[in-house]
């Protein structure tokens, strides 16, 4: 087993031997362990490889294999080789005939180890590549070309599964996950310029700046700073302006008590904060317009369609917000938002609609308004807003890096990143330069966000995903054994941010400054390569479960040695973490993968949880107590289902989830009987409720009538709270009764 992997096995070692298996302080005499596997991971070179070895990897026989992934190269070695047992032992086995560059041993005990941890992605990707290239043939009909391979484009459509099998296989044989970050990104000429010059320029052992040589996307090199300011200026042309928010909302305020001009005008300038606004006040009514960071445009259809009418909360978060803001200023206010503009033409008539409809229109300095001319007056008005309506601003360019661990060839690694740019952001401009001084190998990149054709590049997490197999794909063509695997498949712990670094070095040297437990222990963790115990804990059958799977096709594949055994003894190890944890032991049954435990290790991700958060959702739609109780039937069918495949371990938690699901449904029976009944009793109900609109409750106290306080509208709220009791009583009594009905017909139907 390499060395790499004495450590990961070190650590779950370590890790059983905890009490509990949750906990992640390391014991005083597991760390001279843990450092010596560190140390060892950090010195295994498997991926390192002689200056020669180009043109080597050329003539190597496993070219077709590496083609498997996309190249334009024939596939058909891949099949055809993994007819043949692969031993990855190191030596004796077939992939020891493998032409290696001349060079220090080292370097050719390393090459080996690189080629067969690609040798093993092809392997266990081929038997997937023939199949769709099979399956290409029948469907693409007969004819003279029916013998014909197809293209790149057909044939290299592996499953993502399909992949993800692949790339386990290859960590296990030694490959490098494959690391790619997007770490930030320019919106401005600045910006880039700023970006640019990081990238260009280093720091010596004085302290002094020095350039560094970048390349560009048609190979040029920028060696100075002029070069630099000569490439920035055709960077920068694609760049699009900043974003511009011209959302407006009108607001009227319901005071309580006495309040002064002076008051009301610090109270409103803290609910809006630093937005500009206009207000007008007549006795206790005070109508605002202002600037809003939400979105008016779905605001306004909210409006326009009636608040009965929509499911949407934001408007009452708004009115919430307002309302606790005036709160903490001293002044009691209920807040209803009136109407919502969206585009610069519109928040423009708006305001001019606002100075002819108000008296004493005043601005958020407590300056009056004249309202002789209205148009001229809100003009002048929004151009005096314009500076401060400036909205998000517009990714432009990107900040991109590719990293590889240390004793990588970094030429290698650079001609990869530069392979990934053409391939993933074809006519975009780019400059990379590779940053000597860390530790482990670092390309750095910039990139245009839009290319000359204005198509733009997004980075979603598929997108990431994609990213990363395509920097995995292009370092195996230039020999550095490299996989896109997953944080979830070796459970470890989260990586942290830049943000979260500089944090917790500030503390390390500044005591005044203070940083979160949280913030510490994700970085120490990633640092320490500690384990994710949660995810472990959680989901540590499902890992398993992927690892006995990758096992079982890298055994079909013919791929046997060392890293057969390691995907075995990781699947094994994690599934003994999870059973002692959880207080099962481990399921002797077979998933369908040939390995993994029957038991769902946790019930948020059970098979069935996507159905029921559908049914779930569909309650939401009910229109009549009839429709709900069916469709809450439903829901605790299948919490029935779910129930009897869970460990016992996580039957309390389940029941937790299931009490929490049935209130929230028994909530809107609820309020669908009361609604039902108000219908039913006409127009003569004292009416709390016709303020209460579409709220999670039948009914609200209305914060807008703040002083009506008596002995009237405290029976009124009594009585709408036994109606809200008796109707959820009975909407519990009649659930219970389709239950048992249910049962009752399920059993019937057995027998």
């Amino acid at each position: 087993m390499s060395g790499r992997l004495a450590g990961y096995a070190a650590e779950i070692e370590r890790y059983l031997r905890m009490p509990g298996a949750g906990d992640l302080e390391e014991p005083e005499e597991d760390k001279p362990l843990q450092a010596a596997g560190r140390e060892t991971a950090d010195r295994q070179a498997m991926n390192i490889r002689a200056s020669g070895v180009t043109q080597a990897r050329v003539a190597s026989p496993m070219a077709g294999v590496q083609s498997s992934m996309g190249s334009a190269k024939h596939p058909g070695a891949s099949s055809r080789v993994a007819k043949a047992p692969v031993s990855s032992s190191g030596r004796g086995g077939p992939l020891s005939a493998i032409p290696l560059s001349v060079g220090t041993s080292g370097s050719l005990r390393s090459s080996s180890d690189a080629n067969e941890a690609i040798a093993t992605f092809g392997l266990t990707l081929g038997p997937f590549v023939k199949e769709e290239e099979e399956e290409w043939r029948r469907r693409g009909g007969g004819g003279v070309r029916s013998g014909a391979l197809p293209s790149t484009r057909h044939f290299a459509r592996a499953t993502r599964e399909a992949r993800a099998v692949a790339a386990r296989a290859a960590y296990a044989a030694g490959a490098q996950p494959a690391v790619f970050k997007v770490l930030s990104s320019a919106a401005n000429g600045k910006q880039a310029g700023a970006l640019l010059a990081y990238i260009g320029t280093r720091a010596n052992e004085q302290g002094e700046k020095r350039d560094i040589e970048i390349f560009t996307d048609s190979g040029q090199g920028l060696a100075n700073a002029q070069d630099r300011r000569v490439f920035l200026h055709q960077f920068t042309q694609t760049f699009e302006p900043q974003l511009e928010n011209t959302n407006f909302i009108e607001v009227r305020f319901e005071l309580a008590g006495d309040v002064t001009d002076e008051a009301l005008g610090e109270a409103l300038n803290a609910a809006f904060g630093s937005k500009p606004f206009v207000y007008a006040r007549t006795g206790d009514s005070v109508a605002v317009y202002g600037h809003t960071g939400e979105r008016a445009g779905p605001l306004a259809e909210i409006l326009a369609a009636g608040r009965a009418n929509s499911r949407s909360k934001a408007l009452d978060k708004i009115e919430a917000g307002l309302d606790e803001a005036m709160g903490k200023a001293g002044i009691r206010a209920a807040a209803e938002v009136t109407a919502a503009v969206g585009n610069e033409r519109k928040a423009q008539y708006f305001l001019q609609k606002f100075i002819r409809a108000h008296e004493q229109v005043r601005r958020a300095n407590g300056q009056a308004v004249s309202s002789k001319q209205p148009t001229k007056a809100a003009a002048a008005i929004f151009e005096e807003w314009r500076p401060q309506l400036s909205g998000r601003e517009r990714r432009n360019a990107y900040h991109l890096l590719f990293s590889a661990r240390a004793g990588t060839d970094a030429q290698a690694i650079m001609a990869a990143a530069r392979a990934v740019l053409e391939e993933r952001a074809p006519g975009h401009k780019f400059v990379l330069a590779h940053h000597a001084e860390t530790k482990h190998v670092h390309i750095h990149a910039m990139v245009q966000a839009r290319s000359a054709d204005g198509e733009r590049l997004t980075f979603y997490k598929a997108d990431l995903h994609a990213w990363r197999e395509a920097y995995a794909e292009k370092a195996r063509e230039h020999g550095i054994a490299m996989a896109a695997t997953r944080r979830y498949d070796h459970a470890m712990s989260r990586p942290y941010t830049k943000e979260h670094a500089g944090a917790y070095k500030r503390a390390q040297h500044d005591p005044r400054y203070q940083v979160s437990d949280k913030t510490v222990a994700r970085v120490e963790d990633k640092r320490q390569r500690r384990m994710d115990s949660g995810l472990l804990v959680a989901n540590g059958g499902a890992i398993a479960a992927v690892w006995q799977q990758t096992a079982t096709v890298m055994r079909a594949a013919g791929v046997t040695g060392q890293a057969l055994t390691a995907a075995q003894a990781i699947g094994h190890t994690v599934l003994q973490v999870h059973a002692r944890r959880g207080g099962e032991e481990p399921a002797d049954a077979r998933s369908k993968y040939g390995g993994g435990p029957r038991l769902t290790p946790s019930f948020l991700s059970h098979p069935g949880m996507k159905e029921l958060t559908r049914l779930i959702g569909a309650t939401e739609m009910a229109q009549t107590p009839l429709e709900m109780r069916q469709k809450m039937a439903r829901v605790n069918q299948a919490l029935d289902e779910m129930r009897d495949t869970l460990p016992n371990a996580e039957q309390p938690r389940f029941e937790q989830y299931r009490d929490g699901v049935n209130d929230k449904m028994h909530d809107r029976l609820a309020r669908l009987q009361f609604e039902q009944q108000k219908g039913a009793g006409g127009g003569g109900e004292a009416a709390p409720q016709r303020e209460a609109r579409d709220r999670d409750l039948p009914a609200r106290d209305d914060t807008r009538q703040l002083e009506a306080s008596g002995p009237q509208a405290e029976k009124a709220r009594q009585r709408v709270q036994q109606q809200k009791d008796s109707a959820k009583q009975k909407g519990r009594q009649a659930d219970e009764q389709d239950r048992k009905a249910q049962r009752s017909q399920d059993d019937e139907y057995e027998r």
